[in-house]
């Protein structure tokens, strides 16, 4: 099932990979849902953001050649087979299509939504997105933070593509409409409304709340090389210094498995190791969507929860202890089900999938005219001719 946030990345998406490609400016509208049109530029917004992604996953496949920056001996991917993250195998040029398509099916079916709930929308997260969409249009999205230094106006970019700024504006402002439509539905008073005695179900089933720090087995070494330079290796701790801290780790698992509170046993660690600031890396989460490495969430899965383990992770100069504690998931539902901004990212994961469906079946299922324009714009459009070299 594809992710809400995927199908509608582009709108969230601030930096894409764009070429110098021209098309008409004529105003036209590209796909409509009975009065709601949306404006053609619209459409070549959409049709460029998909044409970025099929680039990455065709930079994915055997057919590309790193070094060379081609594809099969060609410098376009638009014949590369592309399989996207949902598992989804198509010619790269026919995917973009379907990914465009579909995004505005999407699109009017989130506005068809808005208008028969009823939702109502926060008009200063709107203005965020205006404010935001602005200054990466007019300078950059980078201008307010650094300044002179990054001005790339992505006017310049889209415009010369057929992409107006109400067009493309219209992206980071639609998100709004998109929250406004789940909350309507899942929210409370709403027709698939979640209940708080669903959604504490929900979290204590599938997250889980733990906490772990680690120390290296290794320390970092200066190497004179043949020619005289200088440069840092890691090098192994004697099995004395290596045994030492195992053993270390040891007692403090012991120590948390006998009754011991965590806070206590990371105060220990600190003080054996001179250690200033508090090393614990906390996290409750979903651990299959987790980034803290296989490794560390194959450990983390084993335990039960109160208890702790040790675990060395790496190989030869590389090698790292780690402490691992599993907390009772039931001592976070407060913070997590009782906490608004909390709650709907746990709202989110619970039913994104579910509304991700529902949206795709209502856009299915709509009267929706498509504009022959549309067939005037081709995801070759994107593509910069390489340059002679003589």
């Amino acid at each position: 099932m594809k992710n809400f946030t995927k199908l509608l990345a582009v709108i969230l998406v601030c930096i894409i990979a764009l070429s110098s490609a021209a098309c008409s400016l004529t105003p036209q509208w590209s796909y409509k849902e009975g009065d709601n049109e949306l404006a053609i530029g619209v459409y070549i917004y959409a049709l460029n953001s998909a044409y970025g992604q099929a680039q990455s996953y065709a930079q994915q496949t055997e057919a590309y050649d790193a070094e060379a920056g081609t594809y099969n001996g060609e410098t376009s991917f638009l014949d590369v087979e592309i399989t996207d993250d949902d598992g989804t195998t198509m010619v790269a040029s026919e995917w973009i299509k379907q990914e465009a398509d579909m995004t505005l099916r999407t699109i009017l079916a989130i506005d068809y939504e808005f208008e028969r709930l009823g939702a109502t929308i926060d008009e200063a997260d709107v203005e965020g997105y205006k404010a935001y969409a602005k200054e990466c249009w007019e300078y950059d999205p980078y201008y307010s933070t650094y300044g002179e230094q990054y001005i790339s106006p992505y006017k310049d970019v889209y415009e010369p593509l057929g992409v107006s700024y109400e067009s493309f504006e219209y992206f980071y402002t639609s998100s709004v409409k998109q929250q406004a439509v789940f909350d309507a539905l899942y929210g409370a008073g709403g027709e698939k409304e979640v209940t708080d005695k669903e959604l504490t179900a929900y979290f204590t089933e599938n997250y889980t709340s733990y906490t772990y720090f680690n120390t290296n087995l290794y320390k970092s070494v200066e190497v004179e090389n043949e020619d005289g330079t200088k440069t840092n290796e890691n090098e192994a701790l004697s099995k004395k210094e290596s045994d030492k801290i195992k053993a270390d780790f040891k007692s403090y698992v012991d120590s948390i498995n006998a009754g011991t509170k965590l806070d206590d046993v990371v105060k220990n660690y600190m003080k054996d190791y001179e250690i200033q600031d508090d090393p614990r890396i906390s996290n409750v989460e979903i651990l299959a969507d987790s980034v803290i490495g296989e490794d560390l969430v194959k450990e983390i899965e084993k335990l039960k929860e109160g208890k702790a383990s040790s675990k060395v992770i790496g190989a030869d100069n590389s090698q790292v202890i780690y402490f691992f504690y599993k907390e009772a998931i039931k001592n976070q539902i407060d913070k997590y089900i009782g906490d608004a901004t909390n709650r709907a990212t746990v709202l989110k994961n619970y039913k994104d999938e579910e509304f991700t469906k529902y949206i795709e079946d209502l856009a299915n299922t709509l009267n929706i005219t498509v504009s022959d324009a549309v067939n005037d714009y081709e995801p070759s459009m994107f593509e910069v001719e390489a340059e002679t070299v003589q």
